[in-house]
């Protein structure tokens, strides 16, 4: 049987990575959110109409709702 993960750096971690997955204060962190193609489409035309990345959108937008939250 062949260990299909050796190839691939199992168990290593990237550089600056903690153990137990942490990573230093204000290092970022990868997020994956999957929405549908008109929301996508939205997002798409706000950022060419803004000039500005699909990050900095979502990451004001998180802030921002995480604010009014309380959280």
């Amino acid at each position: 049987m062949v260990n299909k993960t050796a190839g691939r750096g199992a168990g290593q971690r990237p550089a600056g990575a903690k153990r137990g997955g942490r990573t230093a204060q204000g290092e970022p962190r990868a997020l994956t959110l999957k929405v549908d193609s008109r929301l996508y489409g939205r997002l798409l035309k706000l950022r060419a109409t803004q000039r500005r990345t699909h990050q900095d959108i979502l990451e004001q937008a998180l802030k921002e709702y995480l604010t009014r939250a309380g959280a």
